[in-house]
Formats: structure tokens, sequence, C-alpha cells
């Protein structure tokens, strides 16, 4: 799949910065989708206020599960922390697929998809999903069934619904064109 050109900034578009971040359009791709800063910062801030009330019950000696316990808490802090420094980002192009978040870079082409779908994962968090083609659950044989959807993250600046409407127009306009 051929790399995406440089990417346009809001202010390179000439948008203010409250705008959700969609960048391009069909007619001129790349389509870039964000996830919000915001609710990403209100999650690290959650483990950290969780985190802090542990340290406050009142114990003699930290034991090994209250170490666990805050490690766990301080690991979901800074992961948090570090996607809302640098949110995951969503790259439509011709080729197909990009998906860029802190941790790494993941490129799909637009045959690996049948179609995209979003579900509620712990009441208000929505997910959005791509499950697979046909050829590719083939291809995988038996480990199908040990594989599940390419789940695409949440905590989108557009609501779910929205970016699985992009994601399924870009899917039908491109899938033939690879």
């Amino acid at each position: 799949m051929a790399r995406h050109a440089k990417l346009r900034t809001k202010e390179e578009l000439g948008l203010p910065k409250w705008v959700p971040a969609v960048e391009g359009s069909f007619d001129d791709p790349p389509i870039v989708l964000r996830q919000d800063r915001l609710k990403l910062s209100l999650n690290s801030l959650g483990f950290a206020v969780v985190g802090g009330l542990v340290l406050l019950i009142p114990v003699r000696a930290y034991s090994s599960w209250h170490l666990l316990i805050l490690g766990f808490l301080g690991l979901g802090a800074v992961t948090f922390g570090l996607l809302a420094i640098v949110p995951t980002t969503i790259i439509l192009n011709l080729g197909g697929l990009v998906r860029r978040s802190v941790f790494r870079t993941l490129e799909y082409p637009w045959s690996d998809f049948a179609r995209f779908r979003w579900y509620a994962r712990r009441g208000m968090l929505h997910v959005v999903v791509g499950d697979r083609s046909d050829e590719i659950l083939a291809r995988l044989g038996w480990c199908r069934f040990l594989e599940g959807p390419v789940d695409l993250g949440g905590y989108w600046e557009l609501p779910a619904r929205h970016v699985v409407e992009v994601l399924n127009e870009a899917l039908t306009r491109w899938k033939s064109q690879t």
C-alpha cells in the first residue's frame, strides 16, 4: 500500500482548534480522524484520582497487593496521559486505512474489511471495529476462531456513528480500487 502524503494541520486548513478533527474529504484524500484529547485526559485524571484515594486509605504497611493495585492505576494514568498527548489517528486514503497510535502504526488495505460497525463497551465508551472480509478469514484458517474484528478504538472527536459512516463510505468507494 502506498504511503499517504504529508497530513495538513488544522492551521493549514484554516480551522479553529475546537472544530472536530476531520481533515480531507472523499474528493480530496486523505481523510484524517482523531481521538478526543479531552476525553483521554479525563480518563488519565480518573486513574490518578483513584490512585490517590487508594493512597489515602490508612494502613500500617503496604502489602504487595497495595503496590500491585497502585502500579496498575499508575500504568493506566500514564497510558491515557500518553494517548492524550499523542492521540490515535485514523488516516483513510485510496490504498487503505492507517491507524497511528503512540505505541504502533498499523496499515490495512481496504480488501481486509467487509464492513465497519460500532458498539457500546462499559456503557459510555463507543468502540469502532472493522469486520474482516471473507478472504482474510479464509486465509487465517482455523486461527480465525482466535481472531476478532479489528479494534480501531474509541474516544473519537466525532460520534462513533459518524466515524463508522465515514469508514463504510470510504470502504464502498475505494475497496474496488485496491
